[in-house]
This record gives C-alpha cells, sequence and structure tokens, in this order.
C-alpha cells in the first residue's frame, strides 16, 4: 500500500528515529508545530496538504491527535485518511490514550515536555522562541512598557492575567521516547519544575500507537480510517474523531411504520370456548366466566382480597361460579397486585447483585446489599474493554448464598442494554455454580440508566420466588377444583403471557389490575379513545385509551418509591374508592384515602344490634371523632410476629365477635381510645376496621345492594347525631363531596400538574373576573362497582359524558381473560468512528457494515427472529409483526448534519395460542 503521511512538527524526533522500520516508500511531509493554538489556520494548512498529495497513494496517515477540533471537517476525495484516535500528541508520546487517562487521573495539573516538543519549541500562536523556557512559563512582559500603556491601576491584572495559566499546573514531565542525547530535555523538564516549585517526573514513552499507523491493517479503538469522500468529525459520545456519516443515509430519513404478516394466529379468534377470568385487586377480587364463542360474560362473582393469602380469595370468588360451567373452562387469566404490593411493602426476597459498571464506582454508591463489583468492562457503545473473570463470579454468587442468604440474583453491566454478552456470561457462571434464579438488567430493559436497570433487576430477581410460589399455589388450588386448564397471567401494559414467563419476569406484572381494567373497558365499552377511569375499593386508577391502545408509560413505572423501566400502563391514580374511609374530626368531613370495610359488610357478617343500641343510649360518651365510632374484628389470620402484651388483649378482646374502638379503648385503655395500638396488626391484616364509606351511602339511598345490612340508616342517623345535622342533609352532603374529589381526579389527569387550586376555578366555572366553559373531547368510561355514584355527578361538572357499560363492575377480569399476547423489541443502528455502521440493543457478535442499507436489513432480520422467539415464549405462534423506524439527526456547529442512530422497534401480537 502506498503511505503518504502528514505529521505534526513534534513528531520529526519519533518518525526519523523510526525510519528503518517504517514500510518502504513512506513519504512524509512535516508541518510546523503549534499550529493547534489556531484550529482554524491548522484545519486549512491540513486540507492543503491532503489535497497536494499525489494521486498514487492509496492511505494518507493524519499525525494528529483532536488538536482543539482543528482536524474536524478534513477529507481527501481520492484514498483513505487513517488517524490516530487520541486527544492530543501527548498520548502518542505515551504509546496510546490509556496511558495518558491513567496519568490524568493521578495528576491532571501535568505539563509534558519531550524531546519533539522541545526540538519545535512550541510556543503561542505556533511562534519560536530561543527562550532558556517558553514565553508562557516565564515572565517576560515588561512592566514599564506595560505602565506607560495601560497606567498603573491595569498594569498588576494585566501581567497576573498572562501567568495565571501557570497556576493549573503542579507537575513537569519529561517523556522519554528513547533519544539519545536526553540529558538536554530532561534538565529543561526538571529546571521548569524546580523555577516554578512543580513536582518533577520522568516517563518512559513508547512508539507503540505511532508505530501502529503505519501498519497495512491496524485494528482497535485508536485508529481511525476515514473513507475517501467522508470528512473528519468530532463524536461528542466518545470525545473524539469519527468519519461523517455516508450522505446516503440522509437520502431515506423519514420515519416509517409497516406490518409484516408472518403467520400464526394474530388476529385469528382464541381456540378456546370458555375463560376464567381473575383480577386480584387491593380490596376486592373478581372472576368471570367468560364465552369466547359468544363474545360475552356468562357469570361474575366477587369477593374480598385476602392479601395475606391471595388464593384464599381467588377461590372465594371462583367457588361463587356456577359449578357446572366451571368444568368446562379451557383457558384461565389472573391479574393480581401481588407483584407491586411485594414492592410497596418491600416484601421481596433476598437478591445478589453483581454489578460491572462504568469507572471506578463503589458499593456503597449502590443503595443495594448485597452488592459486588466483579471484573468486565464495556464501553458505552458495547465494545468490550475487561472480560470478566469466571471463577471471581462463582466465588462472589456463592458467598452470597452463603453469608446473606440470598435466593435470587441480578446482574447489571453498564453498556449491557447496548451490548448484553457479558451480562449472558456472568448469568451462566452464576446458574452453574448457584442453580438459583438470575435475571440481567438488559432483559427487562433497554434504557441506558446502568442505575435504573439494576435496580429494576433487583426488584424482577426479588419477586421471582414469589411469582413460582404464588402460581405454584393457584395451580393447586384450581387444580383441586378439577380447572386444569393452562393459566396466563397479565402483564403491567395489558397484555398476557405464560405462567413460566411470567416466573422469569414477574416485575413486568407490575401494575397488572389497572392494566387489565383498561384492556375490559376497551372490550366492553367497545370504544377507541376515551378517559377511563376504574374506581375500586381502596383507589380510583384513571387512564387513557387512544387509537384503541392502552396508553402505556415507555419510559418506566414508578412503583412505590422505586423508579423502574417496566413498561407499564400510564395511569394516575387517587385514593378514592367504594371503601374510603370517610372520617368527621374536628367538624370536618374528609373522603380517603385510608381504605376501610363497609359497615354494610359487618351488618351482614355479625350482629351489631346490642353495640349499637348501647352506643345510641350513651350520648354522654359521644365524641366529635368518627374514629371512635368505627369497628374492629378479627381477620381469621395469626401474626407472624411476637405480640406486645396490648396487641395480645385487642385480639382476645374480639374473639367473640367486632368491637367499636371507642368501647375497646373503655374496656384496655382507661376509657382512651387513642391509646390502642393496632397499626401493626391492621397492616399484617389479621385486623379489620370497619366504618362509614362511600359504599354505605350507596346503600341507604338504594343504589347499591352488595350486601344485606338491616342496621345501615340507625348507624348513620348516629352519626348524623354526632355532627349535628339533618339525616338527608348529611347524605347529600356527603355524596358531593364525593363527586367534587371523583372530578377533581380526572382533571388531574387530563391536565397533569395542574394544583388544587386551578382545579377547583375549573368546577366552579372561574372566578368572579371570568367564567369559564369547559367540555371533554372524549367520553369517560367509568369501571367499578361504584362508578355510576362516585362519577356521574363530577364528569358533568367538566362537561363529559359518562359511559357505564354492562359488567364494568367486573372489567378488570373481563380484560384479563380477552388480553392477548403482545411482546416489544428495540435494535439501533448506529455509526461507528471509522464510517461503518453496527447494531446495538441485541445480542451480537459485533459485525460491521459498509452500508446502511446492509445494516438495517440485519436488524430487521434480527429483530423479527427475536419477536418470534418471545412471543412463543409468551404464548403465542403469531409471527405478524408492526415495525417502526425513526432516526436521531443532530446539526453540528458548522451547520452540517450528524446521524446519530436509527432505531427498530418491533412489536408482536397475537392470541395466547402457546399455553
Amino acid at each position: 500500500m502506498n503511505i503518504y503521511c502528514i505529521a505534526c512538527g513534534v513528531f520529526r524526533n519519533n518518525l526519523e528515529r523510526l525510519s528503518s522500520s517504517l514500510p518502504d516508500g513512506v513519504e512524509i511531509r512535516y508541518l510546523e508545530g503549534g499550529l493547534h493554538t489556531n484550529p482554524g489556520v491548522l484545519r486549512k494548512e491540513l486540507q492543503l496538504a491532503i489535497d497536494q498529495v499525489p494521486r498514487e497513494y492509496e492511505r494518507i496517515i493524519l499525525l494528529y491527535g483532536t488538536c482543539g477540533k482543528g482536524v474536524v471537517g478534513v477529507s481527501s476525495s481520492h484514498c483513505e485518511i487513517l488517524i490516530p484516535r487520541v486527544h492530543d500528541c501527548i498520548s502518542l508520546f505515551l504509546g496510546g490514550t490509556e496511558e495518558y487517562r491513567k496519568q490524568f487521573s493521578h495528576k491532571p495539573g501535568t505539563y509534558y515536555i519531550s524531546a519533539g516538543w522541545y526540538e519545535e519549541q512550541v510556543q503561542p500562536k505556533g511562534k519560536k522562541s530561543n527562550a532558556e523556557f517558553p514565553k508562557e512559563y516565564v515572565d517576560t512582559t515588561d512592566p514599564g512598557e506595560l505602565l506607560k500603556r495601560y497606567g498603573q491601576e491595569n498594569t498588576g491584572e494585566i501581567r497576573e492575567f498572562f501567568n495565571s495559566w501557570k497556576k493549573n499546573y503542579t507537575r513537569a514531565v519529561y517523556i522519554h521516547t528513547g533519544e539519545r542525547n536526553s540529558d538536554k530535555y530532561e534538565s529543561y523538564a526538571r529546571n521548569m519544575a524546580e523555577k516554578l516549585g512543580w513536582e518533577y517526573t520522568r516517563l518512559e514513552g513508547s512508539d507503540n500507537l505511532i508505530r501502529k499507523c503505519f501498519e497495512p491493517r491496524p485494528e482497535g479503538d485508536d485508529i481511525v480510517i476515514i473513507p475517501k469522500g467522508r470528512k473528519i468529525i468530532f463524536d461528542p459520545v466518545t470525545s473524539s474523531v469519527a468519519a461523517d456519516t455516508d450522505d446516503s443515509v440522509f437520502h431515506n430519513l423519514e420515519d416509517r411504520f409497516f406490518t409484516e404478516a408472518g403467520g400464526g394466529t394474530p388476529d385469528q379468534d382464541s381456540r378456546y370456548s370458555l375463560g376464567l377470568g381473575i383480577d386480584a385487586g387491593g380490596t376486592y377480587t373478581d372472576a368471570v366466566l367468560y364465552s369466547f364463542d359468544e363474545s360475552r360474560v356468562l357469570s361474575k362473582a366477587k369477593a374480598l382480597t385476602t392479601k395475606w393469602k391471595y388464593s384464599q380469595g381467588i377461590m372465594n370468588a371462583v367457588q361463587s361460579l356456577p359449578p357446572g360451567k366451571l368444568k368446562e373452562v379451557d383457558l384461565i387469566s389472573i391479574s393480581t397486585t401481588l407483584v407491586t404490593n411485594a414492592i410497596v411493602e418491600s416484601n421481596t426476597r433476598p437478591v445478589g447483585l453483581l454489578v460491572m459498571p462504568p469507572g471506578r464506582l463503589g458499593v456503597d454508591e449502590i443503595d443495594h446489599t448485597p452488592t459486588r463489583i466483579i471484573r468486565g468492562r464495556m464501553s458505552i457503545d458495547g465494545t468490550v474493554l475487561e472480560e470478566i473473570d469466571p471463577e471471581e463470579v462463582r466465588k462472589a454468587a456463592l458467598e452470597m448464598v452463603t453469608s446473606h442468604g440470598v435466593s435470587a440474583f441480578a446482574v447489571s453491566g453498564y453498556g449491557g442494554s447496548v451490548n448484553p454478552e457479558l451480562e449472558l456470561q456472568v448469568k451462566e457462571q452464576i446458574r452453574s455454580a448457584t442453580g438459583l434464579d438470575v435475571c440481567c438488567g438488559h432483559e427487562l430493559s433497554g434504557s441506558l440508566n446502568f442505575y435504573v436497570r439494576a435496580r429494576t433487576a433487583v426488584l424482577n430477581a426479588g419477586t421471582i420466588p414469589i411469582m413460582e410460589e404464588f402460581l405454584s399455589e393457584m395451580r393447586l388450588v384450581l387444580d383441586n377444583e378439577g380447572l386444569r386448564a393452562p393459566m396466563l397471567v397479565v402483564r403491567g401494559d395489558g397484555s398476557v403471557m405464560t405462567g413460566s414467563y411470567a416466573s422469569d419476569f414477574p416485575v413486568q406484572t407490575a401494575l397488572s389490575g389497572p392494566a387489565a381494567s383498561m384492556a375490559g373497558a376497551r372490550h366492553l365499552a367497545g370504544l377507541d379513545n376515551a378517559l377511563v377511569a376504574d374506581v375500586g375499593g381502596t383507589t380510583t386508577d384513571i387512564g387513557f385509551l387512544e387509537k384503541g391502545k392502552v396508553s402505556v408509560c415507555d419510559e418506566g413505572a414508578h412503583i412505590g418509591s422505586w423508579k423502574t423501566h417496566v413498561r407499564a400502563v400510564d395511569m394516575h391514580t387517587v385514593g378514592l374508592g367504594g371503601d374510603s374511609e370517610i372520617l368527621f374530626d374536628r367538624r370536618l368531613w374528609s373522603i380517603g384515602p385510608r381504605r376501610i370495610t363497609p359497615f354494610t359488610w359487618l351488618d351482614e357478617k355479625y350482629d351489631v344490634r346490642d353495640h349499637l343500641r348501647t352506643m345510641a343510649q350513651s350520648q354522654e360518651r359521644w365524641e366529635d371523632n368518627l374514629q371512635a365510632f368505627q369497628w374492629l374484628c378479627l381477620s381469621g389470620k395469626e401474626p407472624d410476629f411476637a405480640l406486645t402484651p396490648q396487641e395480645k388483649r385487642i385480639l382476645d378482646a374480639l374473639c367473640d365477635g367486632p368491637v367499636m374502638v371507642k368501647d375497646l379503648g373503655i374496656l384496655l385503655c382507661e376509657g382512651v381510645w387513642k391509646a390502642l395500638r393496632t397499626a401493626r396488626l391492621e397492616q399484617a391484616y389479621c385486623l379489620i376496621r370497619s366504618g362509614l364509606t362511600p359504599t354505605d351511602l350507596f346503600h341507604l339511598d338504594g343504589r347499591l345492594s352488595l350486601w344485606d345490612s338491616p342496621h345501615m340508616g340507625e348507624y348513620f342517623s348516629f352519626i348524623s347525631q354526632i355532627s349535628g345535622m339533618d339525616d338527608l342533609k348529611l347524605l347529600s352532603d356527603l355524596k358531593s363531596l364525593i363527586s367534587r374529589k371523583g372530578a377533581k381526579a380526572l382533571l388531574g389527569r387530563i391536565f397533569p400538574g395542574q394544583s388544587g387550586e386551578d382545579q377547583e376555578t375549573l368546577l366552579n366555572r372561574g372566578n368572579s373576573r371570568a367564567t369559564i366553559q369547559v367540555k371533554m373531547s372524549v367520553p369517560v368510561i367509568g369501571l367499578g362497582a361504584p362508578a355510576s355514584l362516585v362519577l356521574e355527578e363530577g364528569v358533568e361538572q367538566i362537561g363529559g359524558t359518562l359511559v357505564l357499560p354492562e359488567h364494568g363492575d367486573v372489567a378488570n377480569a373481563v380484560g384479563a381473560v380477552i388480553s392477548r399476547v403482545s411482546v416489544s423489541e428495540q435494535i439501533m443502528v448506529v455509526p461507528t468512528p471509522a464510517g461503518f455502521y453496527k447494531l446495538t440493543g441485541i445480542a451480537y457478535d459485533g459485525e460491521e457494515f459498509r452500508e446502511m442499507e446492509e445494516a438495517e436489513e440485519k436488524a430487521l432480520q434480527l429483530l423479527r427472529e427475536s419477536l418470534w422467539k418471545k412471543g412463543r415464549e409468551a404464548g403465542t405462534s403469531s409471527r405478524s409483526v408492526t415495525i417502526s423506524i425513526t432516526n436521531r439527526i443532530a446539526e453540528a456547529a458548522g451547520g452540517e448534519k450528524l446521524f446519530l442512530e436509527r432505531i427498530l422497534t418491533g412489536e408482536l401480537e397475537g392470541v395466547p395460542d402457546l399455553v
């Protein structure tokens, strides 16, 4: 290969010494050292020199660094350009960027001297000086001349400015690169350090990187080859030089969206006949029998959710369905708050976290125990910088099992979402050593945020044993009922997956209840665009249906205090439900956010006549705090912690049935009911608290009939007397209070971030200065048994239309059974510094492509194959995929376009026919 080298003059000494080892016929031209101080001049001189290179040369070597971006913009029309990927000449003298970074980390303020630098005597603006030291380091400014021109006041500041650069340095270094007469160069550096009070160091340099530039086929990240006709650009991601994008890329920058029919059963009706849909919500568990043949609900049932043992509440609901029909069920689908609650309540299993972080991150910077930082490093673009140590991984995993009792593992590595190679290697070693479940960050999230992926992986790993235990228990109890149909689990984005897939990725079931309700709303109401409000027992969940799709949050769901990167339904949740606590305290009424059990439920289950009679007769003991007149009863769950003496007395006192809180205070705390300590027992679901709720109000006015409650009127009259209000007036005021809170909840979803004052203004249709008319452009679908009661007046207040579909009270369970399998995948095509293209976001062998069309074709192939594989694992044979292609383009300072990446996003959807 004919090679022409254009080099900065500082390398003359090195290249002359290496001349005998350079390829035959290499032509070298030196440009004046110091041109980097004026990048514009350097760029102009380089381009002129390149244009003068004879046509017979096939490669031009630019022996320069980035040099203040002075090399940016140059190109050759007839041959390729090779340039080292370094910041400046110091890295070349030291043998590469790695050694330079090491020295910079040790002593950032270092002034470097080499033989080439000395001989060139580089000065500001490229001027040479014969002074003993550079002008900028010896103050040669004539103070008399300064005084004459600028006066006494300005002279000191001017001299200080010209000498201020010295404050940035604390060390002088002589880089010895093999020159024989090194004494004069080293003496020069040593004298500089002594005069300025700096530390002095001698370093042995290396010609390795300079030699590498002259190899026929140099490999590695420290060399960039710019194809002919392409310009050198500055890549802000890697902070180094790279090749600009092939102009052909910009000929096809329009975003594209298309569907490929690949076979399977994407749109075919379900092959199942009768489905059992189950939703274990925060308060109630719903169950429905759904006929796929007739597309309708055949039967439905409700039961209280038993959070201490979900399967118990589920079976209470299932057993209320017609037993004859249950035997015909051929598909079961469940949505559950199991994982959400485990995360919110910090009740996940112990997880060992192994990380391969960026830089020198310490264990104390990762908020998880136990965590081990292991070998294995990757750049942000997915290039492996350091391999893992299998023995280190195995030892760390076994030690975590022995010392910390971990029951699952999480693995996360910097750059893992771009190239998961190292994460997968660590996963394999852990499984081989321990036999336990292992979750990798890239399997759950494509986010580049290393910390978010690590936290998401920990949450997933910590809930794997919980999900496995739940599904195993569910399988057992369903089998006992003769229900041996295949079982699906609802994901947080409203799609479904097989039980085995849910066992591997349980964190994806977070928020599955709200997601199922959205799917049920779409199916039951037959609307593609709507605001959906699911009024449950504890909360109201509000989200949007847009173009027939559930609105999801791709950036990741917040679960409790955890920020995850789990794709989930985009919901706004408020503490307003049918079982929200209604309180009267200090002459003020409030609703929620705490959930209690309705009095109507208690009244049907227990005989409370004597308690009510005693309460009515003891007016001298009345208080204006309604909490005193709530009830406590046993749930049937035994506490799994050591009881305090008072907690034991409370449980004993409730053995014969419910007791009013005020009476329990008289019995156990000398009449001071506020001294009762029931929080632990209630949080552990050992005690049930019952009192006035919206559900009770709707029983009173005859609009709801969940339980037979003969004494609800008597209990409410007593409450009215306490508040000093008439029964009818109080009932009307409380229902208006509920409606207003419901309207505010809807406004909170329509206008995120709106203040309470703004909401009041909208509901009041303005203020004294202006009138506001509010009109919703989409209908509101109300779900849940109390939906019409909670939302009707509020929807009217904000100019909306309320749609109450048939079976909306069990929409979650309907959504669970009619949902489809859906999986997604994303691959990016990114330019390399050398001007080629590579694929990121998927495990791949790292092959690079010369043309964008080649890279995109390969990306599409891998995208389809990955989606088909994921779809089969999730439970569908569908091969029909929808693909969107978008491009990220930036504009450089000079106005030219910079192609950053092409993003290919694929989705596959189909009926669950492989469960």
